[in-house]
């Protein structure tokens, strides 16, 4: 018999703070600093001995990916893959547990984090977070109800049957839109003869600096790209009181973002490459995180637009997710027909820039160390190719993760 296949889609977008799950909305205020839009599910366990997952991520991307400028949505891919995994059997739902990083309670935590979400969106007035999830089943394909209810009740999942022709390709591409602010028009072009289930996740961030970049100090400063050449790209500039860390591998700033957020710069030392850099912050991330001081701090960031797309499937093969890919997927618990993966494909979008609204509230830490009072003055130039990562206050859970190696490509 042949198998059928399940396409799954993440899509994430970044352009200011926010956060909204399904038809609940906020309004950011003027001024955008981060803009980016995403599509997975999320569902988060504690960050394991071996290293959290979405370095893991990062660090097999950099390797495969032949871009300069990477952006990936871990929690979006976390997402998407947890819905999946309420269909998944035997060792296809272990692989997939273990690699993603989703508990046994995966179900339980995603509620959770969408009805914190919810929650948080409703009086946030400084930004727009915005998580949704659909399931898009081939009009003449049986499905258990069990998994269709499960992923309704846990992640809001809008579920929906169609004939899977040009009529659905663009209802689906409407979905992103929509989901996205716009950030993400298209995601999908045609079906392909096999499909019959897709499974999207979507998540998009609006988030301003709480204290913004001046534009008059933008100035045009060198960068060198990851393939060697020196360009000039319009730099911003800042001092201010920011949690700093630095040691032999990496140097790390903080700047806070309007709405819980943090966005978490990270530049290799010299002879390091980027993949290595985010291996190593990401296996030891709690503590690297607690080990940030409340320094001041100069720093020189490049702006930087990206859109990027990728399959992940090789990569998440490559982390150990096998049986879902081939001919051995254990699928039972969403049809009594074999099933696999055929493809998880992610979509990216996200602007990095000046602007910003000043906030009124006292500003929080990731480490809880703003109380300390700064004694000299730390100097990071991102000047060649760094990565970064957007987490909540908490840090851990981290929405969007990337490699810039070419400020002025997009």
């Amino acid at each position: 018999m042949i198998r059928k296949a399940l396409y799954i889609i993440c899509i994430t977008a970044i352009a200011s703070c926010g956060i909204t799950r399904n038809k609940v909305e906020t309004t950011a205020q003027a001024g955008t600093t981060v803009d980016s839009a995403a599509e997975t599910v999320p569902t988060v366990k504690a960050v394991d001995t071996e290293g959290s997952f979405w370095g893991k991520l990062l660090g097999e991307a950099c390797r495969v990916v032949d871009k300069e400028n990477i952006c990936l949505s871990p929690l979006s891919a976390q997402f998407a893959m947890a819905m999946v995994a309420n269909g998944a059997e035997g060792k296809t739902r272990k692989e997939i547990l273990d690699v993603m990083q989703l508990g046994d309670s995966a179900n339980a935590n995603s509620r959770k984090f969408l009805d914190d979400i919810a929650i948080k969106t409703v009086w946030n007035e400084h930004g727009d977070v915005r998580i949704a999830n659909s399931i898009w089943i081939k009009d003449d394909f049986d499905v258990k109800q069990e998994f269709i209810e499960t992923n309704k009740e846990h992640f809001d999942a809008l579920v929906e049957r169609a004939a899977f022709n040009g009529e659905t390709v663009k209802r689906v591409n409407e979905w992103c839109n929509e989901n996205t602010n716009g950030k993400i028009p298209t995601i999908l072009n045609r079906f392909a003869e096999n499909d019959r289930m897709l499974l999207i996740n979507a998540l998009y961030l609006k988030a301003a600096w709480n204290k913004p970049f001046q534009e008059s100090n933008t100035t045009e400063q060198k960068f060198t790209t990851e393939r060697g050449e020196e360009i000039k790209v319009p730099t911003m500039m800042i001092r201010s009181n920011e949690p700093f860390y630095s040691d032999d591998i990496v140097s790390m700033v903080t700047k806070r973002l309007q709405g819980g957020y943090h966005m978490l710069f990270i530049l290799p030392a010299k002879g390091v490459k980027c993949d290595e850099a985010a291996e190593y912050v990401a296996k030891d991330f709690d503590t690297l995180l607690k080990n940030m001081e409340m320094k001041n701090v100069m720093f020189s960031l490049p702006k930087f637009t990206a859109d990027f797309d990728m399959s992940l499937k090789n990569t998440l093969a490559n982390l150990g997710i096998v049986r879902a890919f081939g001919g051995r997927a254990q699928f039972g618990g969403i049809s009594d027909k074999p099933l696999y993966i055929s493809d998880v494909v992610q979509k990216t979008y996200i602007n990095v820039n000046e602007k910003g609204t000043e906030a009124a509230a006292v500003t929080v830490a990731v480490t809880g160390a703003l109380s300390m009072r700064p004694t000299k003055t730390e100097i990071i130039t991102f000047d060649r190719p760094f990565i970064y990562a957007i987490i909540n206050d908490n840090g851990n859970k981290v929405l969007f993760a990337g490699k810039v190696g070419n400020p002025a490509e997009k």
